[in-house]
């Protein structure tokens, strides 16, 4: 399943704001319309690990239960699967 498919689904809405906590820190994206991830720099991703890559120093991390919903975060996009 992809970002799409969870709009497609009503999981999820266009223009959700998503969030990651990392050692401290919070980075925000937020979901565009055809499914991608913008990233507060203005970077799309196709994928939430691709999303939270960038905040991770170019380490791999798992983008769906990293990035969870700014308006409840205990709902990561994993869980909205």
């Amino acid at each position: 399943m992809t970002i799409k498919d969870l709009i497609a689904n009503g999981k999820i809405k266009t223009g959700s704001e998503i969030v990651m906590k990392k050692k401290g820190q919070i980075f925000k994206a937020t979901i565009t319309p055809d499914g991608k991830i913008k990233d507060s720099n203005g970077k799309l991703h196709n994928t939430p690990s691709g999303a939270a890559r960038e905040f991770n120093g170019g380490r791999p991390i798992d983008g769906w239960l990293a990035w969870k919903l700014a308006t409840d975060s205990k709902v990561s996009l994993g869980s909205l699967r």
